[in-house]
Formats: C-alpha cells, sequence, structure tokens
C-alpha cells in the first residue's frame, strides 16, 4: 500500500490562520492525505543558535493549539519550522516530500502596493509544480466551482482539477469563457466548444453550468468569482527557462478574487521547445516597440502585457510595458513598471 502524497500547509500565524486550517481539514480529510505544516521564521542578524532554537521552539508551542482540529482528525505527520524565506522554505518541502497540493492564504484584494511588490501567496504559485489552493474564506461546501477556459488544449488542465473538486465538495460546477468584444467566434459556437471539452472530463452525476460572457477576460472572471466557492485558474505551462510566468489572466484571477483560488499548472520540460518560445519574447517585445513608434500603442498594450508577464526580470521589456501603459492612460501601473525596471537595473543589471 502506497503513502498518500500530503498536502503541505503554510501556516503564518495571522489574521489568515482560521482560513488557512479550515481549508487544510476539508482538504485533508476530502483527499484522506496527511498534512505537512510549514511556518517560516524570520531571518536575524548575528542570531546564536541557541537563540534560533528558542524562537522554533515559541513557535512551535504556539502552532500546538492552532493544530489541535488537525491532529484530532490524525492528519499532521510533520511540522517543519525554520528560518528564511516563507517562498523557499515551501517550495523546498513540497520537493522533498512529493506533494500533492499546497493550501495557502492569499491575503485581502490587492493595494496598489502589494500590486508593485507582490506577496508571499503569489510568489509560490509563480513556482510551485503543484496545485495551489489560495484561501480565501471557508471551504466550498455546495457552493459552485467556478472554472474559466480559453477553448485552447491548456484549457482541459483547470477542467479537469475543477471537475474533481467540484466532486470533492459535492459542488455544482460552472464553466464559462469570455469572448472580447471583436472576437470572431459566436457565443454558439464557444459553447459548442465547451461541451465538446466537457465531454472528455468525468462529469456523470454532477450539476454543470455553461456561461459564455463578452468583455476583458479577467475582469469578467474576477467578477464572476464572486458567486463562487472556488475559483479553479488552469496557467499554460511551468517554463524551466521563465518559470515565474503565469499569464496576465491568472495573475489577475489570483491578485482580485474575492473567494478561494486553485490554481493548476502544467509542467514543461521540453528546454529546446522553451527556448523557441523564450525567443519569441524578444520578437514580441520588437513587434510592440514597433507598434508604439507608429502610434499604436493600445495595440501594443496586449502583447507587451504577455511579454512583461513573462519576462519578469528583463528591464527593457518592463520600460516598455511602463511606456505603453503610460501612453494609454494607465499612469500609476506605469510609475510601477519604472520602479521595477529601475531596480532590476540596480540588482541584477541591464538586460
Amino acid at each position: 500500500m502506497t503513502t498518500p502524497e500530503p498536502l503541505i500547509v503554510a501556516l503564518p500565524l495571522d489574521h489568515e490562520t482560521d482560513d488557512i486550517l479550515s481549508a487544510a481539514l476539508e482538504l485533508g480529510q476530502r483527499l484522506a492525505c496527511p498534512i505537512v505544516v510549514v511556518h517560516a521564521l524570520s531571518e536575524r542578524r548575528l542570531e546564536s543558535d541557541k537563540g534560533l532554537a528558542e524562537r522554533i521552539e515559541r513557535a512551535r508551542e504556539s502552532l500546538t493549539p492552532r493544530l489541535a482540529t488537525l491532529r484530532a482528525a490524525g492528519l499532521v505527520v510533520e511540522e517543519v519550522i525554520a528560518c528564511g524565506s516563507p517562498a523557499e522554505l515551501v517550495i523546498e518541502t513540497v520537493q522533498r516530500c512529493g506533494a500533492e497540493l499546497i493550501v495557502m492564504g492569499g491575503g485581502r484584494p490587492a493595494t496598489v502596493r502589494r500590486w508593485l511588490v507582490g506577496s508571499v501567496a503569489e510568489a509560490i504559485v509563480r513556482r510551485a509544480t503543484v496545485p495551489v489552493w489560495v484561501a480565501r474564506g471557508g471551504p466550498p461546501i455546495g457552493e459552485p466551482i467556478l472554472c474559466p477556459v480559453d477553448l485552447s488544449p491548456q484549457s482541459s488542465l483547470g477542467l479537469t482539477a475543477a471537475v474533481r473538486m467540484a466532486r470533492l465538495f459535492d459542488a455544482p460546477l460552472e464553466v464559462m469563457t469570455v469572448l472580447s468584444a471583436n472576437e470572431e467566434v459566436t457565443s454558439e459556437e464557444a459553447r459548442r466548444a465547451i461541451s465538446a471539452q466537457l465531454a472528455d472530463q468525468a462529469t456523470e452525476g454532477l450539476s454543470v453550468g455553461v456561461g459564455v460572457v463578452k468583455g476583458e477576460p479577467a475582469d469578467q472572471i474576477v467578477d464572476a468569482a464572486g458567486g463562487a466557492g472556488l475559483l479553479v485558474v488552469g496557467s499554460r505551462g511551468f517554463d524551466p527557462l521563465v518559470p515565474e510566468w503565469l499569464g496576465p489572466v491568472t495573475t489577475r484571477a489570483l491578485r482580485h478574487s474575492p473567494r478561494n483560488v486553485l490554481t493548476v499548472r502544467e509542467v514543461d520540460i521540453d528546454l529546446e521547445r522553451r527556448q523557441s518560445a523564450v525567443a519569441k519574447l524578444a520578437d514580441a517585445h520588437d513587434a510592440a516597440r514597433a507598434l508604439i513608434a507608429d502610434g499604436r500603442a493600445a495595440d501594443a498594450l496586449a502583447m507587451i502585457e504577455s511579454t512583461a508577464e513573462r519576462a519578469p526580470t528583463n528591464a527593457s521589456i518592463q520600460e516598455t510595458y511602463a511606456i505603453v501603459l503610460e501612453k494609454v492612460g494607465r499612469a500609476v501601473e506605469a510609475r510601477g513598471r519604472h520602479e521595477i525596471a529601475e531596480m532590476i537595473r540596480t540588482r541584477i543589471g541591464p538586460r
């Protein structure tokens, strides 16, 4: 008999703790898998080994009453308390344990500063090769599971996870797609495409709804997420060359969804294909600059936004994104991108 893959629970001791523990308990029981709790301590300069050991022991004492419910359910098998970056510690533990899923908090919808600086949740999602459950509110027991799809083959990854969650929580499944204003696909064609994707899924016995709306994808998805218990987002892939790539829609949904989010990523280790993808980033950047020079900043926006997300440490690309944002009237975001570009040049060097 094989041991089930564990859940990794990234647990701070703050206002998010209760939501995280509630999600961990439900998932651990429903998946019948053990839980490894990870708690990161901040680093202190010149701290002695004795001082660190004492801090670890105090943290363990603080965690003990919080974990009582999980222990009573027979779920906690290990506590990892160490000094360092929370994201680094979680990712290392995932790799060591061969985890199935990460459960963590996601805070409240982003402020402008958090949009610029990011968060622990976002750092983990950007680096994780396993699904990440970002807890916001209680578990989605009986509430709809929302899964946006974009009619591409990659959508099946998120859809499979959404079907699993709908079964796990005995919840209705809502599948939606968002058509842009200039989309050539009709609503009826989109519905047929979604039905074809659902035909490949094990949806027997589930209540499944299909919705097609028009507008800006991230905005429509976040709005719809307000009425769901869980938003399941499939990202286009994990790239070993640019591992922080999520895509603009996934990033916005993660930052702004008011409810629980499950992000699922396809792991792709085909380096030759990914090297080709990285080369395409340079082509996209050149094309965006040509559009700017031609006075077509609005046309360049979608292209450079995607490119900037896929090249988060490239100062030139971030600067070009800032210029486009300025030209389309998004001054606050533009200032943030200028600051990011300058930080990259200062800390990493020009690229």
